[in-house]
């Protein structure tokens, strides 16, 4: 789940939707500052009767070669500035995405998974930051486990001694810790520290004999 993968759609994250809509205002307010100082003036000047018609017919040439040459080089610069955000944001979103599949992993119990990032994809320090976490989080589950198997080999070990020797009330506290030391391995046991192993084919393995 959490290999390395192909892109299959071009919004993963919340954040790509934000950054979109942000790149737009950003856009519509360049579009308006241009407007009011450089083609505004040009359109008052076509307005004004006081104006010569010399002059307006320079305005008028000057705004006709304006929307000839200006504005289609600002689409297509607007349209590349969007498409090197979306790219940009792809190598964040990536890993924002993985992370959380990870860690609805981790949460069901998972350890053995690890965050592992595209080549060109950003956050790789977090990432590994994140596979450290894990790794030393796995450590100690393990050395938990090998803590609940002693405690559950001395417990064995004492109540093989005691059990049907003692009063009742001890036998009582034996049973409770009992219960307890299976609830632990069971909590335990949650924790899966290795890939669970697919099922053998029948067919293959008579193959094999």
């Amino acid at each position: 789940m959490t290999g390395r993968f192909k892109r299959r759609q071009l919004f993963v994250h919340p954040i790509q939707y934000w950054f979109v809509v942000t790149t737009l205002m950003y856009f519509a307010c360049t579009l308006v500052v241009l407007y009011g100082v450089v083609v505004l003036p040009m359109v008052q000047s076509l307005d004004d009767p006081s104006v010569p018609w010399q002059e307006r017919a320079q305005a008028a040439t000057q705004f006709l070669d304006f929307n000839a040459r200006v504005w289609p080089w600002i689409l297509v610069t607007f349209l590349g500035l969007l498409l090197h955000s979306l790219y940009f944001m792809h190598r964040i979103a990536g890993p924002l995405y993985r992370f959380k599949a990870l860690f609805h992993t981790i949460g069901a119990g998972n350890l053995y998974q690890r965050a592992k990032l595209r080549e060109h994809d950003y956050l790789q320090r977090e990432a590994g930051d994140l596979n450290a976490m894990l790794d030393q989080l796995e450590q100690k589950i393990e050395s938990l486990n090998v803590h609940c198997a002693n405690v559950t080999n001395a417990y064995e070990d004492v109540a093989r001694l005691i059990q049907g020797r003692s009063p009742s009330p001890v036998n009582a506290t034996l049973q409770t810790l009992e219960e307890e030391v299976r609830q632990f391995r069971a909590s335990l046991d949650e924790f899966r520290l290795r890939a669970p192993q697919p099922p053998l084919d029948p067919s293959a393995t008579m193959k094999a004999a």
